[in-house]
């Protein structure tokens, strides 16, 4: 979510206070964090209202010890965002918080009382406050947020988009009669819960089962057999890399080398020649257009898919003057 949106939207917008955090278990204990996550916030009303300042001196005070390194508690993080609900003047605030669902169990439900609370509906209260949250399915959260009125569902949104998606690959790549084709999209969309993704990677599964030649019976019950949630998926891909041949996973983790500590995203052609080089320093390696071109895969895309185990994906343009990239494609 851009905080940008909200600033070009009329000179109001300009006017307010946007404070945005981002959760994510994949950056570690700093990025999941309740307390990072009101500092981070705090600092951004701050550095953009100095006028907020009052609201932060008796608890900086209280919790200053000299001769010690200052650490802002926790709950005298929560009491300072909370007063700044109750502020004096006429202000206009946006807090932003994405991937809530990705944050430490441990305080998350004070926290979203908090917003709660934020969010009520009081005409005295000259600050306007406006929490927007994003956030996979997660119990705490449609309890807190279940008397709020603006909660947007992400499959009631997008489930037209994924039903005509689901119905596109299903007809014409899988190729499924009509009854087994309404029939799969049925389970496909309602499983989905609005995560195009996780439709995606489905999408990958049943093409494989169906270059193998099986029934439209038999993939509608493989279908029923993939795992619902992202994170088992990616296990379940994983755990089908790890069980693969000794060469397909040599070639797989060069794929992801390349991908990974490359310095920009690397185009087709670049990846498709980094791939026919050999990996052993000791090894012979002759320059001769010749020998190379003996290394290089027939079918570039197909050798990805293959090899990739369905993380790399070949994103961008096409032609001469619209480059490739080839992208680690892992979405939460």
């Amino acid at each position: 979510m851009d905080q940008r949106n909200l600033m070009d939207r009329g000179p109001l917008s300009r006017q307010s206070v946007v404070a945005s955090f981002f959760y994510s278990y994949r950056d570690g204990e700093q990025h999941t964090n309740h307390c990072n996550m009101l500092r981070s916030i705090l600092y951004d009303v701050l550095m953009q209202k100095e006028t907020f300042f009052f609201h932060f001196q008796s608890y900086y005070r209280q919790a200053i010890q000299p001769g010690t390194r200052f650490q802002w508690p926790y709950n005298s993080l929560r009491e300072i965002l909370h007063s700044i609900g109750d502020h004096p003047a006429e202000e206009r605030v946006y807090i932003i918080l994405d991937a809530m669902d990705e944050s430490e169990d441990t305080n998350r439900r004070d926290i979203l009382r908090l917003l709660c609370q934020l969010c009520s509906t009081d005409s005295k209260k000259p600050c306007n406050m406006k929490i927007l949250l994003a956030s996979r399915p997660i119990a705490s959260l449609m309890y807190h947020t279940a008397q709020l009125a603006k909660v947007i569902r992400l499959q009631d949104v997008n489930e037209f988009d994924i039903l005509k998606f689901t119905q596109s690959f299903l007809g014409s790549e899988i190729k499924l009669p009509p009854d087994i084709l309404q029939r799969a999209a049925d389970y496909i969309v309602r499983d989905a819960q609005g995560v195009i993704v996780w439709v995606q990677l489905v999408r990958q599964q049943l093409l494989t089962y169906a270059e193998q030649g099986l029934t439209p019976e038999n993939i509608l019950v493989i279908l029923k057999t993939l795992p619902t949630t992202l994170d088992e998926f990616y296990n379940l891909m994983l755990t089908r890399l790890e069980q693969s041949e000794t060469q397909d996973i040599n070639d797989g983790l060069k794929m992801f080398r390349l991908v990974l500590f490359a310095f920009r995203p690397l185009r087709l052609a670049e990846f498709h020649h980094a791939l026919a080089i050999a990996d052993d320093f000791d090894a012979e390696f002759s320059p001769s257009d010749e020998s190379f071109e003996d290394e290089l895969s027939l079918d570039i895309n197909k050798h990805i898919i293959h090899f990739g185990g369905g993380f790399l994906e070949v994103q961008g343009g096409s032609g001469a003057f619209l480059p490739c990239n080839v992208l680690l494609v892992l979405f939460c």
